[in-house]
């Protein structure tokens, strides 16, 4: 009876520390976004309607170097991040935005701008692109947040480069989600969480009052 408790209590261990580990990276290291679900936007950056995407719309201006869109983002505590875009371009000079967090400067239009992405896909299909930088910026690019809430702004750096939806994570071997299909957390509201030591200690007292 007693080596049967300690089995229970060892499985119940066991997938309370696999359940947390998942929900861990689920709720607070991970979120996906729609690019039409911004909080600001300076035009003439605008929205696309079209059935085809995530969420029915993707933003895109149709001037180079003009236009933004802003985002509020609540990161739960420091961790370097890794974005995905879910992006098109459609030939060698629609293909690039800026990319800044709690910057008002998206820095000097010229070949070593780590806030410059440079979308490297075929022409013409949507398809998730790392976020890169120029310079020193590296590919992929990590952003080191520090807990608390920043502002992500996407800049137009050419126009006609296409923007469905936004993917982060902490994790760099991660496969992006379509923020359509995403079930993690919100960018601007708390992580969801579970209280796992309260299941633990449910479980245990379910198994002492068995002895």
């Amino acid at each position: 009876m007693l080596m049967h408790r300690a089995l229970l209590l060892l499985t119940c261990m066991t997938l309370i520390v696999f359940l947390s580990f998942g929900s861990h990276v689920k709720a607070e290291d991970e979120l996906a976004f729609e690019a039409e679900d911004f909080d600001t936007i300076g035009p003439p950056m605008q929205i696309v309607e079209d059935k085809d995407v995530s969420g029915g719309a993707y933003i895109k201006s149709p001037s180079g170097r003009a236009g933004w869109a802003e985002y509020e983002i609540d990161i739960p505590e420091f961790a370097p991040y890794y974005m995905h875009g879910m992006v098109q371009r459609h030939d060698g000079v629609t293909d690039s935005f800026f990319i800044t967090f709690d910057l008002n400067d998206r820095g000097d239009d010229d070949d070593v701008n780590e806030n410059t992405w440079t979308v490297s896909l075929p022409d013409n299909v949507w398809a998730w692109d790392a976020v890169n930088g120029r310079g020193v910026g590296g590919d992929p690019r990590v952003f080191e947040l520090e807990e608390g809430i920043h502002m992500l702004r996407i800049w137009t750096r050419e126009n006609e480069t296409w923007l469905d939806c936004i993917y982060m994570s902490t994790d760099l071997i991660a496969i992006p989600i379509l923020a359509s299909e995403f079930e993690g957390r919100d960018r601007k509201g708390p992580p969801k969480s579970v209280n796992y030591s309260g299941k633990l200690a449910t479980a245990w007292g379910h198994i002492k009052a068995q002895d």
